[in-house]
This record gives C-alpha cells, sequence and structure tokens, in this order.
C-alpha cells in the first residue's frame, strides 16, 4: 500500500506557487527523507502532507481522498512536527507530551492506562523521564527537540511527519533518533522527514528530492540515479560516496 498519492498537487504561500508537484508516490512501511537546496519546497509540501496547507489538485492517503478524511481521523492517523513551531511553554514535559494523546482523548477526555503507557514509552525512546516535572521553557533547544519528538511519538500514528527532526540534537542522540526511526519502521510505520544532513537522509530508506517548488526525484537511497539527482539540484557542490556500510554526502 502507498501512503500518499499526488497528483498535480500545487500550493501556494502568500500568492505565490511555492510547490508544483506533477505526481509523486510515498510509499507505507518506510522512511522516506525529502531533500534540497533552500527553498526548495521540503515544509511546503509536508504542510500539505499534513492537512495544514490548501492545495490543488488530487491528494490519497491509504487510498482514499484525502479531503474525505475527518480532522479528527487526521490527527489520530498522522503525527505532526513542525520547524519552530509554537509549544506551551510553561506546560511541564509529561503535559506536553501527554498533547500527543489529544487526538485521542478529545478536548474533556481524561487519560487512561493506554494513553499513560503511550506517554511514558515515547518518553523513554527520548531519553526524557528526567525532566518529566521541569516546565519546557526551561529545557536547552535538544532537550526540548527531543520532547516535542516524544509528543508526535505519543500519538501513536500510522504516519509520522517530521520537519526538521534533528534540530538542535547532538550526534548521540541524532543516532539515537535514527534507531528509534527505524524500530517504527520496523513496527509497520511509515516516516516522511524533511532532512538538511543529506548523510543521515541517506540513512532513509526511500529519498525525495526537490528543487524550485518541484519533485526532480523519488527513489531508493541505494540507487545511484538518486545520488546523481541530489547532487544535480545542489549544482555538484555535493558528491555523493560509499564508506564502508552506508553512502556519505561531502561537500566540494
Amino acid at each position: 500500500m502507498n501512503a500518499f498519492e499526488l497528483q498535480g498537487v500545487t500550493a501556494q504561500v502568500g500568492g505565490r506557487a511555492v510547490l508544483r508537484v506533477a505526481d509523486l508516490t510515498l510509499q507505507a512501511g518506510c522512511w522516506t527523507a525529502v531533500v534540497g537546496p533552500n527553498g526548495a519546497g521540503k515544509s511546503t509540501l509536508l504542510r500539505v502532507l499534513a492537512g495544514l496547507l490548501p492545495y490543488q489538485g488530487q491528494l490519497r492517503y491509504q487510498q482514499q481522498p484525502f479531503e474525505h478524511l475527518s480532522a479528527i481521523t487526521r490527527a489520530q492517523q498522522i503525527a505532526w512536527l513542525g520547524q519552530n513551531e509554537p509549544a506551551f511553554e510553561d506546560l511541564t514535559v509529561w503535559d506536553v507530551v501527554m498533547l500527543g494523546r489529544m487526538p485521542h482523548l478529545g478536548l474533556l477526555g481524561s487519560a487512561g492506562p493506554q494513553d499513560i503507557a503511550a506517554v511514558q514509552q515515547a518518553m523513554h525512546i527520548m531519553q526524557t523521564q528526567a525532566w518529566i516535572h521541569r516546565p519546557l521553557a526551561s529545557l536547552s533547544g535538544g532537550e526540548r527537540q527531543r520532547v516535542l519528538l516524544a509528543r508526535a511519538l505519543a500519538v501513536l500514528a500510522s504516519t509520522l511527519l517530521l520537519d526538521e527532526p534533528l534540530n538542535h540534537l547532538d550526534p548521540p542522540h541524532q543516532s539515537d533518533w535514527l534507531r528509534s526511526m527505524k524500530a517504527q519502521v520496523q513496527c509497520g510505520a511509515t516516516v516522511v522527514s524533511v532532512m538538511h544532513d543529506m548523510t543521515l537522509a541517506l540513512r532513509a530508506d526511500r529519498v525525495v528530492v526537490m528543487r524550485d517548488g518541484c519533485v526532480m526525484h523519488e527513489g531508493s537511497t541505494q540507487d545511484p540515479a538518486s545520488h546523481r539527482s541530489i547532487e544535480q539540484v545542489f549544482d555538484q557542490r555535493v558528491q555523493v560516496i560509499p564508506v564502508p556500510g552506508q553512502w556519505v554526502a561531502l561537500p566540494v
């Protein structure tokens, strides 16, 4: 099954065409990284997939027309983490992660054992248990990002849409995040993430390469055609080369 299918999808921001997508299919049950230069339309694409930005064209999610999905269904099935999004800085870490359960609880619902277990598991994965009673505002940028990632995981959604999820994370926690995303995929989840670090993006299963609001390529991260496309959109100022066990992208 495909997670998303786009046909002729376009989107505007401030009256300017930011996204021009002829056709794109994103496979379910894998991790897809979205890469490209600044201003390529990567975040706009993700916001369209999350239902946060109006679009024109045809968009399907798990074989259903996207516009037929209710807001609550989208919130339960598609977890979203944006860049520098506003957060409730005065809430404790526990309460912030519990916000991930809101699509299942509703505005007036109270957390049950399943919700508490989901929050505890998400905090364990992102190693945030030590700050459970601290306000979000008291944390460093990297700590705050791990809490917001835990909030996204707590949704227990079948699809994770993450815009620059590694912001502020140091290398060890980047490695932890990579392992956690691989584990999510092994459990059947779909992950789509915008990435600026090309080497980390090449650890994904598949890659979407964008430039000037257009999808230039979609394919396996192991495919030489994907590597050539990455090099081309960066005007040959990046070179993808093999090292033992993986591919790396080096500036040239």
